[in-house]
């Protein structure tokens, strides 16, 4: 026979948004972990990659860079233009594993480029 206390334990929770939040933070590392602090320092990079691609790519003669940081920083391919502000590029899941809302991001983003540089996002 269960008794009433084991019933409510066993019960599912009246709220659905409960049960989707606890399976999305399945993915979310905890503040502090090693994971999180690598992640974290992939986001910080990228954040100022972007910084200081941007200014080379507005103005090369007031913001020079070597070649080799060129490289470095548009490495394969895929410049941090790209990688934060297009569509399935890895940087929504980056943030998630964060527990940091990726659109927060841009938007500081798009206002620093707006604002410093008078340049929008091409994505």
């Amino acid at each position: 026979m269960t008794t009433s206390t084991q019933a409510v334990r066993s019960a599912r929770p009246l709220n659905p948004q409960v049960e989707t939040d606890s399976r999305q933070n399945q993915f979310v590392s905890p503040l502090g972990s090693p994971e999180a602090e690598l992640w974290g320092e992939v986001l910080l990079r990228a954040i100022e990659d972007l910084k200081t691609y941007m200014a080379y790519r507005k103005d090369p003669e007031a913001n020079p860079l070597s070649a080799k940081m060129v490289r470095s920083i548009v490495a394969d391919g895929c410049d941090p233009e790209y990688w934060i502000f297009a569509k399935e590029t890895g940087f929504s899941a980056v943030c998630m594993v964060l527990n940091v809302e990726p659109d927060c991001i841009r938007r500081f983003l798009r206002n620093w480029l707006s604002e410093t540089l008078d340049m929008k996002p091409s994505y």
